[in-house]
């Protein structure tokens, strides 16, 4: 009888085990969405953009940075798979406007055409910011 005890504790530790280990996360549902670490990055690269001294960089360093974005919004829209489209959008077109921007500064370097260059850029760096600020909720 108490043979039988034994075994059937034994029998409920093992069941109780199998279903705990049935309640655990896998790695593949936890882990987050890759529109995460793009956002990620796209977030650094406005973030720079924004800190961009261009009396010391030059008007480069500004179309630098307009690249380093341009590719991370691929990426972005890419691991995205078509959500937040309005926001990528946005950033799109400002991303059109500042590359206009700095054409016209590198053309003609005046008063004028910095003062584009850095409206330009706070469109960019708020249309970013409010794509980061969208997918911030799935991360």
């Amino acid at each position: 009888m108490i043979a039988r005890r034994g075994t059937v504790a034994a029998a409920a530790c093992v069941v109780a085990a199998a279903i705990l280990a049935g309640c655990g996360s896998s790695d593949s549902s936890s882990s987050k969405p890759a529109v995460c670490s793009s956002v990620s990055d796209l977030k650094t690269s406005v973030t720079d953009l924004k800190n961009v001294n261009i009396r010391t960089n030059g008007i480069s360093a500004v179309g630098d940075q307009l690249s380093k974005i341009e590719q991370q919004l691929k990426t972005v829209k890419s691991d995205a798979a078509g959500q937040y489209s309005s926001q990528t959008d946005a950033l799109s077109k400002a991303l059109t406007g500042l590359s206009s921007s700095v054409s016209a500064a590198k053309d003609n370097l005046n008063g004028g055409t910095l003062h584009a260059v850095a409206s330009s850029a706070g469109t960019v760096v708020t249309a970013g910011n409010n794509l980061i600020s969208a997918v911030s909720s799935t991360c």
